[in-house]
């Protein structure tokens, strides 16, 4: 069965997933607003709903969309690797997408109910026309969802939100030494470095405040959300660590490895208070490891 979804938001779409009437159970979860009741959430065996956030336009005259992700699951890990059931058309937009899909967040992990906007496609000048369809196959069940930037009311604010006097951080990658930029776009790419199986690989990045160059900068309450965004095994992120800099914090983590291959890893991070539900401002930034047996 395939389900084209209309790029809606995740509180719109899980009433239209419980108005078809496909799951009768209910399911409690903390979310950001305390123990709430939705449908369609069980421990494992759900679907993975693609998600478009919006669409805006950059300094040079191309456009990104944002796509996100629901994992319908409350504990299970869902992999669909890139491929006939993990798809974007067309073709020349794929690759970037997720293949693990993290389950229903609790509120320690930093996110409001699902993941946003994970990486972003990128229109080229002169292909603002393109409609960028994702799709997610698990089972004989198929959502899509189309990206485009013909709706004004899917334009968001990127890198910055002034009404909010929000800001993206600023990425810059220390060990390993790699490139430094900010906003949603999947532009920032380190590595890729070597790893082996079961060792440790560190992993020390910069967020900082863009243009601050204050010692006593504020931009301090910073959070840096890692996970595996492609990759054959699991990942394993240890305890993060934060030293206080000037404009900002340098954070330190690790990640081990389970099964040999090419993986990409992704952080998102951000300042101050949730950026989520406001679609603006984070960061995202990929760090591309190769692992040896």
């Amino acid at each position: 069965m395939k389900r084209a979804l209309r790029p809606l938001w995740a509180g719109v779409l899980l009433g239209l997933l419980v108005a078809a009437g496909s799951l009768e159970a209910q399911a409690n979860f903390r979310g950001a607003a305390g123990t709430e009741m939705v449908r369609n959430l069980r421990p494992s065996g759900q679907p993975v709903i693609p998600i478009f956030e919006g669409w805006y336009e950059n300094p040079d005259g191309s456009h990104g969309l944002c796509f996100g992700y629901f994992n319908l699951n409350l504990e299970e890990v869902v992999e669909i690797p890139l491929g006939p059931d993990n798809t974007i058309e067309p073709a020349r937009y794929a690759g970037m997408q997720p293949t693990q899909f993290m389950p229903v967040p609790s509120r320690d992990e930093g996110y409001d109910r699902r993941r946003y906007c994970v990486f972003s496609v990128t229109l080229p000048p002169g292909s603002e026309g393109d409609r960028v369809v994702w799709t997610l196959r698990r089972g004989d069940e198929s959502y899509s969802v189309p990206g485009h930037v013909q709706s004004p009311d899917y334009r968001i604010e990127e890198p910055d939100q002034p009404g909010r006097n929000s800001v993206s951080p600023l990425i810059r990658f220390l060990e390993p030494a790699g490139p430094e930029g900010r906003g949603r776009g999947t532009g920032l790419v380190a590595g890729p470095v070597r790893a082996r199986i079961g060792e440790a690989l560190p992993i020390r990045i910069a967020i900082v405040e863009p243009g601050g160059d204050s010692p006593h900068s504020g931009f301090q309450n910073v959070l840096a959300l890692w996970a595996k965004h492609q990759g054959p095994g699991n990942v394993t992120f240890g305890p993060g660590r934060q030293t206080p800099t000037a404009g900002g914090v340098e954070t330190e983590t690790t990640a081990r490895f389970t099964e040999a291959g090419d993986y990409l890893l992704r952080v998102q991070t951000y300042e101050g208070s949730r950026p989520w539900g406001a679609q603006c401002c984070w960061s995202n930034g990929f760090l591309r490891v190769t692992v040896d047996p």
